[in-house]
Parts: structure tokens; sequence; C-alpha cells
């Protein structure tokens, strides 16, 4: 093949990766394979960090959080030109496992499971990619965002009536649950899936402990979603209250299509120099020392005046800050604890 045959073959192989996925956000988590044609010896597989961080040769961190595809093509080009270490650098970004942002789909869905937002999406789209409603689905479809729930009927979101793009489009880390005859427990408990009404009535904490219970990472409440009046009605119930009260009106009786989500709860990254680094749970009013303490404390590389504090911004954006060991912590947060260099 002619040098020139191969430029055209290169040429056409980035163009096809950076339209694929052109509109692809990148994230924390994404594993990427970052090529430099004509330079084996650059191409990486490698994951976004928590901080939206790749590390490349020669020209070390990247910063590609909250980039598409294509714009981290340019920002790794540009980075490589003005170290002087390639002239006119090709760089290609292809996703490998998309993880920031995807979407789970559960209930009356004849493949339920996760599925990757790779471009703009809606309700319909990604119900259509779980292979569409089972024969015992129901008309209500549930759309959950962060603590928001909301109810939709599915004629309503296929014909586009009654609600607004914001309604129905999806940008990842929602959960939709298709109702179903059965009961639904889903979220964070050990065995999320349907259970069947069996002899006679159940309660909502009979119905936990047939899915195994809550998860270390489960909130303090659950949501229990009933359509018994013919319009769906949630209820926000404390799961301690719950189980110290089986008796008390909280544990209602459950009907066929009723549901019972078990949230997560906040939680914080530490990493760094700690004994057990990794994802906690946020107890309530958890103090930066406190999940230090959780992650089994600092070694003996770690200080505490090396505690850096990475929080998302109302903009979204990361902010690096150094905390009050003293100060709450917030969903999401990262907590980094720097190698002492005394």
């Amino acid at each position: 093949m002619t040098k020139f045959l191969k430029a055209i073959t290169a040429g056409l192989i980035l163009l096809v990766s950076s339209l694929a996925h052109a509109d692809y956000t990148l994230g924390a988590g994404d594993y990427v394979r970052v090529t430099v044609y004509g330079d084996s010896e650059l191409m990486r597989e490698t994951r976004v960090s928590e901080d939206g961080v790749l590390t490349m040769p020669l020209i070390g961190e990247v910063r590609v959080g909250g980039l598409t595809t294509i714009e981290s093509e340019k920002r790794i080009a540009e980075q490589l030109k003005k170290g002087g270490f390639i002239a006119n650098p090709q760089v290609s970004v292809l996703v490998l496992e998309f993880m920031s942002k995807s979407v789970s789909v559960l209930g009356g869905v004849l493949k339920p499971g996760r599925y990757a937002v790779t471009r703009p999406t809606d309700i319909k789209d990604i119900l259509a990619e779980a292979g569409g409603l089972t024969s015992e689905a129901s008309e209500i479809v549930t759309v959950v965002r962060g603590d928001k729930r909301s109810e939709y009927d599915l004629n309503e979101v296929i014909e586009r009536r009654n609600l607004n793009d914001q309604d129905i489009r999806l940008t990842g880390s929602e959960t939709i649950y298709v109702s179903v005859r059965d009961v639904a427990v889903t979220g964070q408990v050990l065995r999320p899936g349907k259970y069947g009404i069996q002899g006679g009535t159940r309660k909502i904490s009979d119905f936990v402990a047939l899915a195994g219970g809550s998860t270390e990472l489960a909130g303090e409440t659950l949501y229990f979603t009933t359509q018994r009046s013919g319009t769906a009605v949630t209820q926000e119930i404390n799961i301690d209250e719950l189980f110290r009260s089986p008796a008390s009106q909280l544990n209602k009786e459950l009907l066929p299509g009723d549901v019972i989500y078990v949230p997560k709860a906040p939680q914080v990254y530490v990493y760094g120099e700690v004994q057990r680094p990794g994802m906690y749970k946020i107890d309530k009013n958890m103090t930066v020392m406190q999940a230090i303490a959780k992650s089994g404390g600092l070694t003996v590389r770690g200080t505490q005046r090396s505690v850096k504090l990475h929080r998302k911004n109302a903009e979204g954006s990361i902010v690096k800050q150094t905390p009050d060991l003293n100060g709450t912590l917030q969903d999401e947060d990262v907590l980094f604890i720097e190698e002492s260099l005394l």
C-alpha cells in the first residue's frame, strides 16, 4: 500500500471513529483508546479519572472531563503540538466502555439492564433498546432522576402528548421502571427484582426482606409507589421506622403493580494515602475527618495537611480545595490524601 493510500485510510479511520460518538461527553470511569497516527508508542487504553483527567505519554495529564470525544482529540493534539513533540498530530479518541453515562431500565421490558447514553436520547428510545415491553407490563413508566420521581403514561410518551422535551430526555444516571402486575423491589437491595404476592397479602417490610434487605450503600428511606386509587401515588418511608414498628400504618399491604424503590445514599470517594481507599456511604452530617477514619485512617506517608477535596460547583465543574476537617461532606465529593513531602 502506498504512503498516499495509507494516509487516506488513516484519515477515514479517524473520521469514522470521531463521528461514531461525536456527541458523547466524556466523564469519570469512561474507558477510552487514544491513538496518535504515525506513532504507535503513544497509543493508550486508559480510564478517565474521577477528576476527568487522562494521563498520556510526553504531555502528562490532559483534562477531558466534560469534553466531547472530538474536543478531547483537539485538546490532546494541541498539547502534543505545543510541547514540540509532533508538528501536525492526528489524534483519535474512541470510547471502549461507556461508564459515566448510562440508564438503568427495570420492570416490564424484555431485556432489563443498563444502557449507555452515547447520543441524545429519550425514554422511548431506551425502552426500544431494552427490547420493548413484556406482556405483563402496564402503561405506567417511572423515571427516577436523583431524588425526583416522575410518572408518565407510555402512550403520552410515544405520542408526545402533554409532555415537553425536558420530561422525556435522558442524559444518564436515570432509572426507568416499567410497572408490571407483580410487586417490584428496586434500587439498593441485595436482590432487586419482581416478587409475586403469595399466601395472602404481604407488607412492605416483607418484600424488602424477600429482596435480601438494603445494601450498605442504601439511603435511610425508601419510596413506595401504588396506583390503587387510579393515580400513581408515591410515599417516602423511613426504613428503620418501618422495621422497628412492623404493625404501624406505614407498613402498608401491597397489591400487584406496587413498586418499592430503595435509593442510594450520598457517597464520598476517598483515595490516596489512606489504609482502605474506596467509595463510602455518607452518614448523616459526616465530616471530612470521619470519612478518613472510615477508610482506615492515614498511612504513614499521609498527613492531615495534605487532604484535598474535589467538589462539583453549581455549574457542574470540579473545584479543588483544602477542606475544613470538621466540614460536612456532600454527595459525590472526592477526598484525595496526598503523600507528605516531609
